[in-house]
């Protein structure tokens, strides 16, 4: 594409730090793509000869890093195809970067897992006597209530970890201590938080003279992305990255700061020249989103903020603003603005938008209710759902929206004697899911059977015996639930919200795994009534899918970002709704005295942020705009249009009666692809290549298989060999006697009983003290230890891994070596895919070929070497491009065989893998 003079100066940025102010819609990802690649060119070719090592971009999402990178790979290839080592930029998040950090610096660190937000809240609830959580007050004294203010003590946690605190005027207030708890807690368990991550990085790279000059030696460059929504640990980061020599070139739009309830601190981009003064300001002013019709609305809302960047955001007109387009009603109720929204999803259907050089028929999946707030969208949901229109909400906290999930939490309350049969079946029986009632009943009737059982045995039984997966992916075998026989075209709505069940699962096992099986179902029944909805964030990441369904998608404007549909509806914009009216009740400030935290004030809800949100709400429409005010009936706090209401009305583009688009050019509606890169690991592809159809169940949907005892004993094990290989390459030797304090640094067993978590222990000392035996000889001549590889294909594919080991033979050939125990088993075809992948991976990192890759097999201390194949890679490939084809076309056929079907976790919810074992039995 053609650049304008702005996106021109930003790629030929040189030398110190850049703020690049980047409107909604202004090509930033392109700009930032180009620039990175001329970063890498050699000087007497217009660049500044860094290494791809030597660049770090920080983006939002890893969505966003991975366009970003497919993008950074295309613009290398038109300049430089020779060039090598793009496996060893880091392009992804701010929390990803210092993860790898922690796990590559500070070996301790490689055993701890990461809890997610809900797993977090779990994690206190649990151990609330030791979390600090029983021991906090509110400032006036008030003890805090397990459950009831889980949330609110984890919030407050955050900020003081991730904030400028005066810890002095903390004094007196009992968050302190409970603080202190806390993180004595996590690293007893072995557990980071989010917020944790970033606290132990930045400590590291102040206090660690050796991984400060590591640093120092690697990175030249460092891009921050999104840098409004950066808070000050982050901050804290990119500065001591800074101090150790890295430019700081951010890119960001202070227009769209939106979340400060999460501690981000738009000053930072409004000061940033301040902090940093050797500094170029350009502004990309071009929106290549929107029509000139939507970017008006924005601009005359977002101008009403008094205190911004200087800007003016205008449409380059990619998409052609016809009349009505743009509809602002104001209708009688909130039942009255669902229908209008369920009618016009169903009018705009099928109508064309530009995508492109042409143009394609929009389907459901190019429509979008962005909402301020969750609860505002129950009435969509329930005018879709009657209008027969396909929906997902997107984010866990609007899971029990389903009916099929809903159905689901009843089951789950039936096991924790809570629920009866008949209320049970109803449930399911409205869901609707094509299933007979008679299979439904004799279903629940086994589920009641196994509560009883349970119970009975419930003193005499390991914890895994009741495990609530098994029970969940039981129940769907046992009703006969299968994907294609759900009517109405809903199948994939429904695993895709049964899949998210699935993860609630998972969540509440991995932090209640050692529980009694009574009580365990007990308190996952109390999770799902009590704190399931509430516990999964804005941020939480739990739809990130490959592809999604063809259907309207229904989701916050804070999980809209960064996103865009060609129809965009705003609901609700009612006084205290939208703008959202300040919440009542308790917040951090009855915990945290505000003076003890810099810049309190931004935690706010300002009018200033609510025209941010808004303005993020509107710029996501490429086209079609659809904003909507209704008094709630009955009520006297939701009945004026709010003030964004008011403003929009001052946009000439904007229509304010119902329009008909029956003379709009019409088509046959079409799903765009919901994906431009495929980025695999090889995990995805082993699945795959397995079974297309086990791929889509378990990376596609996110089913989850149940958790077994084992679990963590190969990557224990694999844990201590990287600790051990990294210090033999650093020039350290080695004997049999390490391997004891190898495993006990590494061992983590969180799902064994005692004697099995024994047993492991003294099998895993035992391997790697023969380990270090067998192999003590070869430890000089180790090139590479965990080495992070990605093979870039053509069409947007990238594959990445890790390698265990690249060795030097005696023949001074190299050896691409793949550690294999027991548990990470697999079929020799697909080690030998693996295998060649690592082998094409190294020769794109280092620009050399592997000469033989080779698996070696801890148990019996042997190895398997081969040479590479030449013709294994390009069968390879051409695999790794059939996934990629299939994940673009959303087609994944079962491939069934006996074998494969057999040790499949979902086999029975599988109708090609049912027809295999029926005609089995039968032979």
């Amino acid at each position: 594409m053609a650049l304008t003079a702005a996106q021109d100066a930003a790629v030929a940025h040189a030398g110190a730090n850049l703020q690049l102010i980047a409107c909604a819609g202004s090509g930033k990802t392109e700009v930032v793509a180009r620039h990175i690649a001329r970063l890498l060119l050699p000087a007497d070719k217009g660049g500044e000869g860094l290494l791809p090592r030597n660049v770090v971009a920080f983006t939002f999402t890893e969505k966003a890093a991975a366009e970003l990178k497919h993008r950074i790979i295309e613009r290398c290839r038109e300049d430089q195809p020779e060039l090598v080592g793009m496996a060893d930029m880091y392009i992804g998040t701010i929390h990803g970067f210092c993860l790898d950090l922690l796990r590559t610096e500070v070996p301790e660190f490689l055993k701890y897992e990461v809890l997610n937000e809900v797993q977090q809240v779990l994690f206190v609830n649990r151990y609330a006597a030791r979390s600090g959580l029983n021991a906090t007050s509110l400032l006036n004294g008030t003890p805090l209530k397990r459950y009831v203010d889980t949330k609110l003590y984890i919030d407050a946690l955050s900020i003081l970890r991730e904030s400028t605190v005066d810890w002095a005027r903390l004094a007196g207030a009992s968050i302190g201590q409970g603080l202190v708890e806390y993180e004595q807690l996590l690293r007893e368990k072995g557990y980071f938080d989010y917020s944790s991550i970033l606290k132990e990085a930045v400590e590291a790279l102040r206090s660690i003279p050796a991984l400060r000059e590591r640093v120092r030696n690697r990175l030249r460059v460092v891009i921050v992305d999104e840098y409004q929504d950066v808070n000050p640990i982050q901050e804290s980061l990119v500065q001591e990255l800074h101090s150790l020599g890295s430019s700081i070139r951010v890119v960001g739009d202070d227009d769209q700061t939106i979340f400060q309830f999460r501690g981000s601190d738009v000053s930072n981009i409004l000061n940033f020249a301040a902090r940093y003064p050797v500094c170029e300001t350009i502004r990309l002013e071009d929106n290549f989103r929107s029509t000139v019709g939507i970017s008006d609305v924005a601009r005359l809302v977002i101008e009403k903020n008094p205190d911004r960047l200087p800007k003016m955001m205008r449409s380059a007109e990619v998409q052609e603003y016809e009349a009505g387009d743009i509809v602002a009603l104001q209708l009688g109720s909130p039942d009255e603005e669902a229908a209008y929204i369920a009618d016009t999803c169903k009018a705009l259907r099928g109508s064309l938008i530009k995508e492109g050089s042409g143009e394609r028929p929009i389907s459901w999946s190019d429509m979008a209710v962005l909402v301020r707030i969750n609860r505002m969208a129950d009435p969509i949901r329930q005018a879709l759902r009657k209008a027969g229109i396909p929906f997902v909400s997107v984010g866990m906290s609007t899971l029990f929206d389903a009916l099929e999930a809903e159905a689901a939490r009843q089951l789950f309350y039936l096991m924790a004697g809570e629920a009866d049969r008949d209320t049970v079946i109803a449930a399911w029986r409205s869901a609707d899911l094509g299933i007979p009632e008679e299979a439904i009943a004799k279903a629940v009737d086994e589920a009641v059977a196994t509560r009883e059982r349970m119970a009975v045995e419930d003193n005499s039984v390991r914890f895994s015996v009741y495990n609530i997966q098994r029970q969940f992916i039981g129940f769907l075998e046992r009703i006969g639930l299968r994907e294609e026989i759900i009517p109405g075209g809903r199948g994939e709505v429904t695993f895709y919200n049964l899949a998210k069940f699935s993860q609630a699962i998972s969540d509440f096992e991995a932090i209640y795994f050692h529980s009694r099986p009574v009580a365990k179902y007990e308190s996952f029944a109390a999770f799902l009534r009590h704190q399931a909805e509430g516990a999964y964030g804005e941020s939480s990441g739990q739809d990130e899918r490959f592809v999604s369904p063809d259907a309207v998608q229904i989701l916050t404007i804070h999980r809209a970002k960064g996103l865009q549909w060609p129809v965009v509806f705003v609901p609700q914009l009612v006084r205290n709704r939208f703008p959202a009216s300040k919440r009542g009740g308790r917040t951090i400030w009855h915990l945290i005295p505000d003076r003890c935290i810099g810049s309190q004030n931004r935690f706010a809800n300002a009018p200033e942020d609510e025209r941010r949100l808004f303005y993020v709400a509107v710029t996501r429409s490429q086209k079609h705009l659809h904003l909507t005010t209704a008094p709630t009936p009955g009520s006297t706090l939701y009945v004026r249009p709010s003030d964004l209401w008011h403003n929009v009305l001052e946009s000439r583009y904007v229509k304010r009666l119902r329009q008909t688009f029956d003379a709009r050019e019409r088509g046959e509606p079409r799903a765009k692809t919901s994906i431009a890169n495929v980025n695999l690991t090889f995990s995805d592809m082993r699945y795959f290549f397995e079974c297309p159809y086990q791929f889509k169940m378990r990376t596609l949907y996110g089913f989850n298989a149940p958790l077994a005892e084992a679990l963590g004993y190969g990557k224990s094990l694999h844990d201590a060999l990287a600790e051990l290989h990294a210090r033999a390459i650093a020039g350290e030797t080695f004997n049999p006697s390490d391997a004891d304090a190898l495993v006990d640094r590494h061992l983590r067993l969180p799902y064994a009983y005692p004697a099995l978590a024994d047993t492991m222990r003294q099998s895993a000392k035992r391997t790697v003290a023969s380990y270090i035996t067998a192999r003590h000889s070869e430890f000089d001549k180790l090139e590479h230890s965990e080495k992070a590889i990605e093979v870039a294909l053509e069409n947007g594919v990238t594959v990445a891994g890790r390698i265990d080991l690249v060795r030097r033979r005696d023949t001074n050939e190299v050896a691409i070596v793949d550690l294999k125990s027991t548990q990470r088993a697999q079929a020799e075809e697909l080690t030998e895919a693996q295998l060649h992948i690592y082998a094409l991976g190294y020769k794109e990192l280092t620009g050399r070929n592997a000469d033989f890759v080779e698996t070696y097999e801890l148990d019996t201390q042997t190895r398997r070497p081969r040479a590479v194949d030449e013709d294994l890679i390009a069968d390879v490939i051409a695999r790794v491009q059939d996934t990629a084809a299939a994940l673009r076309a959303n087609d994944f056929q079962p491939n069934p065989s006996q074998t494969k079907c057999s040790g499949c976790d979902f086999t029975r919810l599988c109708t090609a893998s049912t027809a295999v074992n029926t005609n089995v039995a039968k032979g």
